[in-house]
């Protein structure tokens, strides 16, 4: 029997085990690194919105001190105006209230489109905020029970990556690397065993020829038409025990 067709297939059968493990977690996995970066973009925008907001108000009590000193300023013009001797005079203090004029309606301006600025601001971050709280509560939720069902399997799942630390070296480079490209496109099942002369993987039936040699465990084939590994019978029951009656159903193989 050829050992590398042996280790081989006794791999497949390990990642098979290691992807049912994975499966058992449903959607879970993905959910919750899905929450991870949707809260992270989430948390990312609410601190630029506090920090315009922040902004905003710094902005307001600027505007809002210059204005009281705008004015102050006003009032002891308009004060003076009343006090000069000459035109000149007359006119140098109306150009002063003029200009405070003028820039306490900008400011008022500013600060019109300022405040509603933070008040939707505010209003975007309030609600920011609620989503955010609930979208921690799922996550966490979400990210404990995730732990739990990895717990459950963690002691299964590290003596299967053990022993397929073990097998690896046991195979040549030539066949990992068959197996690592057909698997992805297969469903995770790169390696099947003959099963009563057909395909263990798309149910397809093997020359007669060819099934006997195969059945001695010293070579592979690969299945015409689902594109797997097939290695002997012997080596399947080597591995997997007796066989049970094999269901010539041919399954539907779909193109790549």
């Amino acid at each position: 029997m050829n050992e590398v067709l042996l280790s081989l297939y006794q791999l497949q059968k390990i990642d098979s085990h290691i992807d049912e493990l994975v499966a058992s977690r449903g959607e879970l996995p993905e959910r919750v690194a899905e929450l991870r970066t949707i809260l992270a973009d989430r948390e990312a925008i609410l601190a630029d919105l506090d920090s315009r907001i922040a902004m905003n108000e710094e902005e307001m009590r600027g505007i809002t001190g210059v204005s009281t000193d705008l004015r102050e300023k006003l009032d002891k013009y308009k004060g003076q105006q009343f006090d000069v001797k000459t035109t000149r005079e007359y006119d140098a203090i109306s150009f002063q209230i003029e200009d405070a004029d003028r820039r306490l309606r900008e400011d008022g301006d500013r600060m019109g489109r300022i405040s509603i600025e933070l008040e939707n601001g505010k209003a975007e971050a309030e609600e920011l905020r609620k989503e955010l709280t609930e979208m921690r509560e799922e996550f966490e939720d979400s990210e404990k029970l995730l732990k739990q069902m990895m717990a459950e399997t963690a002691a299964e799942e590290k003596e299967l990556q053990g022993e397929r630390k073990k097998i690896l070296p046991k195979i040549t480079q030539n066949y990992l690397s068959i197996y690592e490209r057909v698997r992805p496109a297969k469903s995770g099942v790169a390696v099947v065993a003959l099963r009563g002369g057909v395909c263990g993987g798309c149910y397809n039936a093997v020359p007669r020829q060819l099934v006997l040699e195969l059945n001695r465990g010293l070579k592979h084939t690969v299945c015409e038409y689902c594109g797997r590994i097939i290695v002997g019978e012997v080596i399947g029951t080597a591995i997997d025990g007796e066989p049970e009656p094999v269901n010539h159903e041919v399954e539907q193989e779909t193109e790549d």
